[in-house]
């Protein structure tokens, strides 16, 4: 991620002290061709616990998510382990954010560094490689990353759950009307073989909505949700966070990529149920869509490491392109009704 640094004041509003609060504005997920892409956070560091109301003000004062991160220490012990504190800009606290994640463990390895540095950041940024594990804040969960520079991996052992939608509470046609598209723009749900995954709700942290998308010229011709009220509870009404689009294959495509011939990278757009009309990058719907290509034995690139590779675009149509790659190697699912 790229960076920059500000230090803001948090007041304790019952005695009054003033007490100082790193904030780094960074950007994840910014595709390695161009430096305009990525989604950004806003990660605080305060040297003292915070409440849940001090949280929330600092999140509101924030255009896009933001993190706090308490307990900040190197200590091996689960319990003495940074707690990442995940918000909305509306201050709502959420489970998990892939980007924010990305963003927190990046600015906690090169901190020192960062911070001292007073312009050419990148020269300051650690080559070596470091480990960051860090704790949830709203289900105690434990994560790693590994740090190399501006490169972050962030290593995630989770379950996917998959859902199928309701379409008495919200049809997928009235849906895709929501985003300016129409049920002719839907790729067929199996054709040649595969079998994209269809308005589920699919989820290695949060549920997200996957709709595939028959080209990259109909997933671009879809619009940010003309009623955001209404989508929200659209999006409530079928238990889910927000909805992502994907742009979809060929049946020879896919066999070239799985033959090593050439690699291949979804075009997605994602339309949240927040705040805002639409996200430049999104971790958790990246990771929830490869986990259910995964589950469905579509493999679009070479292996690496015994791993599945799927590279997931996004942000174009926003004009800030960014890319996320999942790497997916033992895999376990678990069906709900």
């Amino acid at each position: 991620p790229f960076f920059t640094f500000t230090r803001c004041s948090l007041y304790n509003l019952q005695t009054m002290a003033m007490r100082r609060v790193v904030c780094a504005s960074a950007r994840a997920f910014i595709s390695p061709k161009n430096d305009v892409g990525g989604n950004p956070v806003s990660v605080f560091l305060s040297s003292q616990p915070t409440t849940p109301d001090e949280r929330t003000k600092l999140a509101q004062t924030c255009p896009w998510e933001s993190i706090v991160i308490e307990n900040e220490t190197d200590a091996s012990n689960d319990r003495s382990l940074p707690t990442f504190h995940f918000y909305m800009p509306t201050g709502e606290e959420v489970s998990f954010c892939g980007h924010a994640a990305i963003g927190a463990c990046s600015f906690l390895a090169n901190k020192t560094s960062i911070i001292s540095a007073e312009n050419n950041l990148r020269s300051h940024l650690m080559s070596s490689v470091k480990t960051v594990p860090f704790l949830t804040a709203v289900d105690g969960s434990r994560y790693d990353a590994k740090v190399t520079g501006n490169e972050v991996e962030l290593i995630m052992s989770t379950q996917h759950y998959e859902t199928e939608c309701n379409s008495q509470s919200c049809s997928l046609e009235d849906l895709l009307s929501e985003m300016g598209l129409e049920m002719s723009d839907i790729a067929s749900k199996c054709e040649s073989d595969i079998c994209w995954p269809t308005f589920i709700n699919s989820s290695v942290a949060r549920p997200k909505t996957l709709i595939p998308i028959v080209t990259t010229e109909r997933l671009h011709a879809a619009t940010p949700p003309q009623n955001p009220t209404k989508f929200r509870q659209m999006c409530d009404s079928i238990d889910s966070t927000g909805v992502y689009l994907y742009s979809t294959f060929t049946k020879n495509d896919i066999k070239e990529a799985a033959a090593n011939k050439r690699d291949i990278a979804f075009e997605c757009r994602q339309f949240p149920r927040s705040s805002y009309p639409e996200d430049p990058a999104t971790g958790i719907a990246a990771g929830a869509l490869a986990a259910s290509l995964q589950k469905r034995e579509i493999i679009c690139n070479k292996k690496e490491s015994g791993n599945s590779i799927y590279d997931m675009c996004q942000g174009k149509a926003m004009g800030r392109p960014s890319k996320i790659r999942v790497k997916i190697g033992d895999y376990v699912s678990k069906q709900t009704d």
